[in-house]
């Protein structure tokens, strides 16, 4: 099939709204998305196809199941990815023609590469969504229409958007300017594979540990360089399952739970692994440090787990910065002391350091971070309890 001679339409079930030509009722009409070709409505827009994209966001939009199917001067062969995603996020499978019956004064017809192009410039935005401004994506024949090469930009520009949008708020500095730009790359190009999922990129960063760990017991001064370098590797190469999973709308409890036992074990695999590295090349002392930072941080991880428990709540191993946005909200203070303990930044300090040929300095600063943060930690977690009492007392 020559696909540019091809039209696509999807379409959708869905209060009245008036058009640049008409009135329509939405609870009665029948919505149409109209894509220029096949290869503009099959193409992936961060790993999901632009025609499953934009059918998912019109159903939110409206509130109504939708129904798809194409109408082309040559035929549409759906293919299994769009049809799996329009399923799985729309619950509508693909038709091969248009319904009998169906007249022009029954059919809403949008855009679809506009409406995805306007939703793409502010993914997390619902602006579009009120009946108005839907109505104002209505497609006629005497549109104005992009060539290919236009058409492709516009839907690169969309997958840029899409993906740029997955950066999360509670960022640090470190993830933010030097993390996120490299593993949003990175997510782009699995996205463009049709079978990858949030797991295959949380294998990888488990992976990155695993190599981390080996070149940390095995390979003396060289692979601790190398050890620290895979840890900031695998601090950037964490972010994709999670840049993957809201791309996709795949986030998942389970997911995120999985995400973060892998983090909390590469991080005692490093400290770990390199108070072994550093205990083979005879510094005893810098080794034993590692070893009581990583007891100490336990501890207080193991307090947090318990307080967490006896409240019947989530663990949350984040007490401390919490404390902190409550305590002390919009403070530059608050801020950067937060920064400065995020695992980004710790990846990235802890990896220039080794490299610089600071390993030793680097656990003996990790013991007293890990003890200043202990303290806190039993201080918060000593004020929340009688908080929590108080309140109680009073009820």
């Amino acid at each position: 099939m020559d696909d540019s001679n091809s039209e696509t339409i999807c379409r959708t079930d869905g209060p009245w709204v008036k058009t640049s030509r008409r009135w329509f009722d939405l609870q009665s009409v029948e919505i149409w998305i109209h894509f220029p070709d096949a290869r503009s409505a099959e193409y992936l827009v961060a790993g999901i196809p632009a025609a499953a994209r934009v059918i998912h966001a019109v159903v939110r939009a409206t509130g109504r199941k939708p129904s798809m199917c194409s109408v082309a001067s040559g035929e549409w062969q759906v293919s299994r990815k769009c049809l799996d995603e329009s399923m799985r996020l729309a619950q509508c499978a693909p038709y091969d023609q248009l319904p009998q019956g169906t007249s022009a004064a029954d059919v809403l017809t949008l855009d679809g590469l506009h409406l995805l192009t306007s939703i793409a410039r502010d993914p997390n935005s619902w602006a579009w969504a009120n009946p108005s401004q839907l109505a104002k994506f209505e497609w006629t024949d005497s549109a104005p229409s992009f060539d290919a090469n236009k058409r492709k930009m516009l839907l690169r520009e969309a997958n840029r958007s899409f993906l740029k949008a997955t950066a999360k708020d509670e960022d640090g500095l470190v993830s933010r300017y030097l993390n996120r730009p490299v593993s949003r790359l990175i997510s782009s190009l699995l996205l463009k594979l049709p079978a990858v999922r949030p797991l295959h990129a949380t294998a990888g960063t488990a992976f990155l540990a695993v190599m981390m760990l080996a070149a940390l017991i095995l390979g003396g001064q060289v692979g601790a360089i190398a050890g620290a370098l895979l840890f900031h590797a695998a601090s950037v190469f964490d972010g994709v399952d999670g840049e993957i999973a809201r791309a996709t709308h795949r986030t998942s409890p389970a997911g995120a739970r999985l995400d973060s036992l892998i983090d909390a074990a590469t991080n005692l695999a490093f400290l770990g692994g390199l108070s072994f590295n550093l205990f083979s090349r005879g510094q005893g002392e810098a080794a034993l440090a590692g070893l009581v930072g990583i007891l100490v941080l336990l501890v207080g991880l193991w307090q947090i787990g318990s307080r967490s428990q006896a409240l019947g709540q989530p663990i949350n191993f984040e007490a401390v910065k919490v404390y902190l946005r409550q305590v002390r909200p919009n403070s530059l203070l608050t801020d950067l002391l937060i920064w400065l303990t995020m695992r980004d930044f710790i990846a990235a300090a802890c990896a220039t350091l080794v490299v610089l040929g600071f390993a030793a300095q680097t656990l003996i600063v990790f013991m007293a971070g890990a003890i200043v943060w202990l303290i806190f930690a039993s201080v918060i977690l000593a004020r929340t309890s009688i908080r929590a009492k108080r309140s109680q007392l009073t009820r």
